[in-house]
């Protein structure tokens, strides 16, 4: 009997020993469990971060499909503008002009979800900011067509170029003597590093945006360095007039542009949004 109330003591004490979450002989002094990750737990959203756009006035903050200046661009997010952060993920770097980063975040603005570069947006450096988990394309390094801040280098080199003018029957220094703003449009692109095939016809710009995703019609989300086409559509002289460089994006549908051929010479001028039929991105 004196041994049968011995086990029943042991298994008792075993007992309330696993009840209490600890092993008898065990030590005392037991590590705590390892806290889990609380975005590991099913159901929970990484959290979002505010931030403000920091560009300029006149030069929008373009939102991307991926994470690098040659990706497509979605619209334009206008400077002080408010937007709300989901993630950021690492892509080609760009320049502000005081520091650069590889740093992107990814952003919905207007039913659009896609990249801008941190370095244009206030707390786009946050460190709240968790990692992107969606699969994006890697950005490739050996594309050379569309370099980082290409639109503010389109912008400069065109307004570099105002008062030259052409000679006798349209001659000019951007090639040959028939009309020639998508001459200059083109040149003044190619000489800022975005390179795109001479076109002397409007048209002829506007399709082969077209083959490589870079044209839109009308003007909603078009931005400084970006191309906008005057008439009615591209089938010929008559329906396209001509192009020109946008500079600024102005209120009440308006917009700032420099132009080849205006009057025989380089010129900037304000424009109605309505005269034009579509534009062609940087």
């Amino acid at each position: 009997m004196a041994a049968w109330n011995a086990v029943t003591a042991a298994l008792a004490l075993t007992l309330a020993a696993a009840l209490a979450g600890c092993t008898v002989g065990a030590p005392s002094s037991q590590q705590s469990p390892t806290p889990r990750s609380t975005l590991a737990t099913a159901g929970v959203r990484p959290p979002t971060v505010k931030g403000t756009v920091q560009t300029s006035k006149s030069t929008p903050l373009s939102l991307r499909e991926q994470p690098t200046t040659a990706s497509r661009r979605l619209l334009g997010i206008p400077n002080k503008t408010s937007i709300t952060m989901l993630c950021k993920t690492l892509g080609v770097t760009v320049s502000n002009g005081s520091r650069a980063s590889n740093v992107w975040n990814r952003v919905t603005y207007k039913k659009k979800t896609g990249y801008v570069a941190s370095v244009f947006v206030r707390g786009g450096d946050s460190v709240e900011l968790t990692l992107c988990q969606e699969k994006t394309a890697k950005p490739n390094p050996t594309v050379t067509t569309r370099p980082p801040n290409v639109e503010q280098a389109i912008v400069k080199v065109a307004r570099g170029q105002r008062g030259v003018e052409g000679k006798k029957k349209q001659c000019n220094p951007y090639g040959g003597c028939m009309p020639w703003s998508s001459l200059f449009a083109t040149w003044v692109w190619n000489k800022a590093g975005n390179v795109v095939p001479k076109f002397s016809f409007s048209g002829d710009l506007f399709t082969w945006g077209q083959k490589h995703n870079r044209s839109h019609e009308g003007t909603e989300g078009v931005g400084p360095g970006d191309l906008v086409l005057t008439g009615t559509g591209p089938t010929s002289p008559k329906t396209s007039t001509r192009v020109d460089i946008v500079i600024e994006v102005l209120a009440n549908s308006k917009l700032k542009v420099i132009g080849g051929d205006v009057d025989n010479r380089v010129a900037e001028r304000t424009v109605a949004a309505k005269t034009i039929y579509g534009w062609v991105e940087a």
